[in-house]
């Protein structure tokens, strides 16, 4: 039994900014990036998210993506 709601992903993890906000995230088959703070509306700073997306492309390199 499967339903809409079960989302196949490629790679998950969380992730702490600089400001100690904490963060879970998750990749799907489609590419799509979701970040989920449990904050309305918070943006990483930019160096935040140049480190972020430089572990996350290591991250899937190592997975054979």
């Amino acid at each position: 039994h499967t339903t809409a709601n079960a989302l196949q992903y490629l790679s998950s993890g969380t992730v702490v900014f600089s400001d100690g906000t904490k963060g879970r995230w998750s990749l799907d088959q489609a590419g799509r990036l979701a970040l989920d703070t449990g904050k309305k509306g918070y943006r990483p700073s930019p160096e935040d998210i140049e480190a972020f997306q430089s572990t996350l492309s290591r991250k899937l390199q190592s997975q054979g993506y």
